[in-house]
């Protein structure tokens, strides 16, 4: 599976269920959001792939009120990475590729959460969903990500664990690997037809690297 690989320049991972695990809060978020439903996104399919302008994040308020929040929520819950992520993105760092990161999560909760585990160093750039307002399945953060990385389209992957995520990668005409032991179910994903498919980030780690 080297030529998986080989075959791209640049990697843009999710963050929840893909590289880190996921709070219950995480979780039920997903269920009550009708754009996570693919049922949902093909009926909407030409407004999900419209472009949109880019907002500015959270004021100075707001972000101190959710720097709070997150603070407890922190006290209480604590994310891990999953298995293989690590040994994965070293493969990539090793192979001189570029890494970026694609989440719907809040900036201020995924970097807090990079730097206590240690990852910030793997990602030469990291755009949260929420904090430019324009929300998965719309390509709008991936876009952004390949025009900052000047990257090619056909050497571009994008990896996560929904079916959203495979909704996104193809919005924004690129590759999408899927990883099946995050926030769903693998029928789920087999069903959204990525372009890979893999049990686990450790399976892909696996298959990534030398032989």
């Amino acid at each position: 599976m080297s030529g998986l690989i080989d075959d791209f320049d640049l990697f843009i991972f999710d963050w929840d269920g893909t590289i880190s695990t996921s709070s219950v809060l995480v979780r039920l978020s997903h269920y009550f959001k009708r754009r996570y439903n693919p049922e949902y996104i093909r009926s909407h399919e030409s407004e999900f792939r419209q472009p949109r302008s880019v907002n500015s994040p959270f004021g100075a308020n707001r972000m101190r009120l959710a720097n709070f929040f997150y603070g407890l929520y922190t006290f209480f819950v604590r994310t891990h990475l999953r298995e293989g992520a690590i040994e994965m993105l070293e493969i990539l760092k090793k192979k001189n590729k570029k890494v970026a990161l694609f989440t719907d999560g809040s900036r201020h909760r995924v970097e807090s959460e990079l730097k206590r585990l240690g990852m910030a160093k793997y990602f030469d750039i990291i755009i949260s969903a929420e904090s430019i307002r324009v929300y998965k399945p719309n390509p709008t953060g991936i876009n952004m990500i390949i025009k900052e990385m000047r990257a090619n389209k056909s050497r571009c992957l994008y990896i996560g664990d929904m079916a959203i995520d495979i909704f996104t990668a193809r919005f924004a005409g690129i590759k999408v690997c899927s990883v099946a032991n995050g926030l769903e179910p693998v029928q789920k994903l087999k069903a959204t037809k990525p372009d890979y498919l893999f049990e686990s980030m450790l399976a892909l780690a696996k298959a990534s690297g030398p032989k």
